[in-house]
């Protein structure tokens, strides 16, 4: 599978993972909701990044892929706050006794949902540029 295709993969994953977190929102799974933010803002990333032409690290550390983004392009710079809160949601809405100390509400999820839409949206407009 080519850059191109692969990459527009992992954006339709992303963008699945948007409608997920939506969803999730809806019905009241305010964890879920954040998890799934998460990983369509990670998916997206992972899609830019394979856009150019770069291999992808197998983790989930969404500002260790923002980092790799600059790299190629500056204006990722303004995605910063976004992908350090979505990032901070990976783990405790998955464990426990990781995300005991965490209180997931309404306001998260919305905010989460939010700021992963923002990137994938951001993301979608580098894309469709190649």
């Amino acid at each position: 599978m080519d850059n191109s295709s692969q990459s527009r993969k992992w954006f339709e994953f992303a963008q699945d993972d948007l409608s997920w977190s939506k969803a999730s929102f809806k019905d009241g799974f305010l964890k879920g909701a954040c998890f799934a933010a998460q990983q369509a803002a990670e998916k997206a990333l992972k899609a830019y990044i394979i856009s150019q032409g770069k291999n992808i690290k197998k983790i989930h550390d969404i500002r260790a892929l923002l980092e790799e983004c600059l790299k190629t392009d500056e204006s990722f710079e303004e995605l910063r706050e976004e992908c350090s809160t979505l990032n901070s949601y990976y783990a405790p809405t998955r464990y426990p006794d990781i995300g005991e100390f965490m209180d997931f509400n309404e306001k998260n999820a919305k905010e989460a949902y939010s700021f992963a839409e923002n990137i994938l949206s951001f993301i979608e407009k580098k894309l469709s540029v190649k």
